[in-house]
């Protein structure tokens, strides 16, 4: 009995010490079948319903964690999660790896951590890291207020001196940065963020120092921002939605709405003395600023500008559409400048002398005699050449907003010589440019066919655009332009041109027309993952466009 005594005093006094070594380690985690408890050094597979962290979190070099799609990560507290190894976050449409905050309380107070998450932190990797990915991932309520300064940039993401760092098909939403990037930070990364949304995030406060980038800002780096959405963002300084400074990169087809800063609301450009990369066939509407460029600031910067639509932007200023200052020549191709509004210089505001701007083959409402600014009017002395005034006769309705209606005076009217000007193969809505031999002016190309029967402009019955999204995983949607009153039919054949839908033959009017399709044969089963042909049948006339499902 003695010895039984001694033998389970001396196993609780073994189990004490156990646990007091648990609780002594930098890391733990406790796990049911359903959620698990972390902190300190992670790696391996989360494929749980929720992660909850307690503390800070990190990936040490040489390891590497694998998150499954629809995990939840639930930062307990104002957490960071710091990554010297490698993350892929690969969720799915339909099942989106979540990184979010477990109570928000106090997260709109700007000068304390309360009510968000730390964000991720990526910073001077070594070179032999392995890449790290994020796809299908939702970021809410990232906030980067932190006693460390390093750690007040990005409230969701924050990348240094790292490259091989992908983003794509990613929702960012109400994040906040004490500084810059309300959404991401990127200083020297030159990755990939591509096809996300940003919805919400806002940088700065209303105080010095104020925020640079309301949902991107990257600084001295290259990354390739393509395809995405920002909507509704805002910053206290420059770009309220994207600032880039010290370095420019290629920013292309994306759509700004909605987005508010002090200058330039939806872009803001400053501090580069080269530009190598252009911004091109991107939708700058209805976005906003206190003082300078509603729609787009350029900075002591000289970017170069091609197939963008500049419209209805509104500065309570100076340069509702397009702002320059300091010694700067921005070039600007195929551009549409018209509806925007301002204090002063409604559409092109150039802040003295020698803030210039070269257009070409553009339109450009009231011409150069309405800049604003000291070297607008009779002051201007860029070169304006081949540009219209013009209504551009936008079509007004989902899904491919200011695109152009068949009659519109921009169709074919863009630059005839584009050699040296990199013009991708798409514009904003993924169908091919230079359609009809010459490319239009603004962001969206024209897919009407034309020609001339005596002395007549002739047009094809319809537009057929490319489905979106594509590739598709869920649903996508189809659209086309009717440009006269006909019997209308879809069809989707596999690559192997055998019918698998069959949409009901109807009598459409003139117009823009939308199908929703959920990725389903005739039968209503679910068609397997592969390219398949959309084809829209107008009368006697045939209109196709590829598109990918993606399981």
């Amino acid at each position: 009995m003695i010895l039984s005594l001694f033998t389970i005093n001396f196993m609780k006094h073994k189990y004490l010490q156990f646990i007091l070594m648990l609780l002594a380690l930098a890391s733990f985690q406790i796990s049911n079948a359903d959620n698990i408890i972390v902190s300190g050094n992670v790696s391996g597979t989360w494929e749980v319903d929720t992660v909850k962290v307690i503390a800070d979190i990190n990936i040490a070099q040489g390891q590497s964690l694998l998150i499954q799609p629809g995990v939840l990560v639930q930062f307990q507290g104002s957490f960071n999660f710091d990554i010297k190894g490698s993350v892929k976050a690969i969720g799915a449409e339909n099942l989106p790896i979540v990184f979010t905050v477990s109570d928000t309380t106090g997260f709109h107070a700007d000068s304390i951590p309360d009510g968000g998450w730390n964000g991720l932190r990526f910073s001077n990797l070594h070179p032999g890291v392995d890449s790290s990915l994020f796809t299908f991932c939702r970021f809410s309520y990232g906030k980067a207020v932190n006693p460390d300064s390093l750690k007040n940039y990005g409230g969701a993401i924050c990348i240094r001196k790292t490259n091989k760092i992908a983003i794509r098909h990613c929702l960012f939403e109400n994040s906040f940065a004490y500084y810059n990037g309300g959404a991401i930070y990127l200083e020297e990364a030159n990755i990939l963020v591509k096809d996300c949304d940003f919805v919400g995030n806002y940088a700065g406060r209303s105080i010095a120092p104020y925020g640079y980038g309301g949902a991107v800002c990257t600084d001295k780096g290259e990354p390739v921002i393509a395809n995405n959405k920002f909507l509704n963002n805002s910053s206290t300084g420059i770009g309220g939605a994207l600032a880039i400074r010290f370095k420019d990169c290629p920013v292309h087809h994306n759509i700004f709405t909605g987005n508010y800063s002090a200058l330039g609301g939806a872009i803001g450009i400053l501090h580069i003395p080269q530009c190598y990369h252009s911004l091109n066939n991107n939708l700058i509407a209805n976005n906003s600023c206190a003082f300078f460029g509603g729609g787009v600031s350029n900075n002591n910067s000289s970017p170069t500008w091609i197939n963008n639509t500049i419209v209805n932007n509104t500065s309570y200023s100076y340069g509702g559409g397009y702002y320059c200052f300091d010694s700067i020549c921005p070039n600007v191709y195929n551009t549409i400048l018209y509806g925007n509004n301002a204090g002063v210089g409604d559409q092109v505001y150039l802040f003295g002398t020698t803030s210039q701007t070269n257009f070409y083959n553009c339109d450009v409402q009231g011409g150069p005699q309405q800049f604003g600014g000291s070297g607008g009017g009779a002051a201007f002395t860029g070169d304006y050449e081949n540009n219209l005034d013009a209504d551009p006769l936008f079509m007004m309705a989902e899904p491919y907003l200011y695109a152009l209606q068949p009659e519109s005076p921009c169709i074919n009217a863009g630059t005839a010589d584009t050699t040296g000007l990199n013009i991708p193969e798409k514009d904003l809505a993924g169908n091919t440019r230079f359609f009809n031999n010459r490319i239009d002016i603004g962001a969206y190309e024209s897919q009407v066919i034309t020609g001339i029967n005596d002395g007549e402009v002739i047009f094809a019955d319809a537009v057929l655009y490319s489905p979106s999204p594509n590739p598709a995983c869920v649903s996508t949607n189809i659209s086309f332009y009717l440009l006269q009153r006909c019997e209308t039919g879809v069809q989707i054949f596999d690559i192997e041109r055998k019918l698998v839908k069959n949409f009901e033959v109807m009598i459409m009017n003139e117009g823009l027309h939308q199908i929703t399709w959920d990725l389903s044969d005739h039968s209503g089963r679910a068609l397997p993952a592969g390219m398949y042909v959309c084809q829209l049948n107008c009368g006697n006339r045939s209109f196709t466009k590829k598109i990918t499902i993606s399981r």
